[in-house]
Formats: structure tokens, sequence, C-alpha cells
């Protein structure tokens, strides 16, 4: 560079402070935790014609499962800084329970699983088989 020490330093930090404040306008801070607000906005912009009747959220905001009006189900996960939805009917979805509550995988590819920590669990698992 210029052979002078501070000034070579100055350039330096000059330069990594510009790719810090790049990194943290390109990779902000997450979303809020997911309510049944955001989850029913984002779920009637991907599916319109979903009607929910119950919710089932994760107690971390993490993911938010919804019964249908007709019987199927909706998955509205955080995925990095937005959320995806996934919608299915009864008896598609994997359901694997956990100490705290279930983990539901949507079928087909590219969706991620929904951990729901929450309570009542028994009777969603119940209803995701399809029983």
């Amino acid at each position: 560079m210029t052979g002078n020490l501070l000034i070579d330093s100055a350039i330096s930090l000059g330069v990594i402070a510009v790719l810090v404040l790049a990194a943290r306008l390109a990779f902000r801070a997450p979303s809020p935790p997911l309510d049944v607000a955001r989850a029913s906005e984002r779920l009637a912009f991907d599916e319109p014609d979903f009607a929910p009747t119950r919710w089932l959220v994760d107690a971390g905001g993490r993911a938010a499962l919804a019964e249908g009006a007709n019987g199927d189900f909706a998955v509205v996960c955080r995925l990095g800084i937005d959320l995806v939805t996934r919608r299915f009917p009864a008896g598609a979805a994997a359901v694997k329970t956990e100490a705290n509550g279930i983990v539901v995988v949507p079928p087909g590819a590219g969706g991620p699983a929904a951990h729901i920590n929450a309570g009542e669990t028994a009777e969603w698992v119940r209803k995701l088989a399809g029983e």
C-alpha cells in the first residue's frame, strides 16, 4: 500500500468497518417471534383459500400449526428472516413427539420441519395422523 504503517492501518480499519456495516445491513437481526397474527397474515397471503379454525403456536415463536375448516393443515415456520408456509391434508405429514411438544415434517421437499413446543399436543398428533 503506502508504506506508512499508520496510514495503512487506518485504511485497513476503514475497510473492515465498511465490511462490518455491510454485513449488518445484509444479515440483519432475525424477525420477531411468530404469533397467531403474523402467522395468519402470512398464511392468508400464501394460501388465500385456507380458512384456519384452530392454531397451535410454539412457545418460542418458531412455528405455528393451523387446522383448516375442511380438515387440512398448514404449518408456518420461521426460516431466516422470513416466514414459509406448507399446506397438507391430514395423514400426509410425518409427526414425531418430543418431550415438550411435536415435530411436524410436511410432505414433499423444500420445507423445514416445524418444532412446536406446547402443552396440548396429543389431540393435534391424533388429528395430524388422520384419525
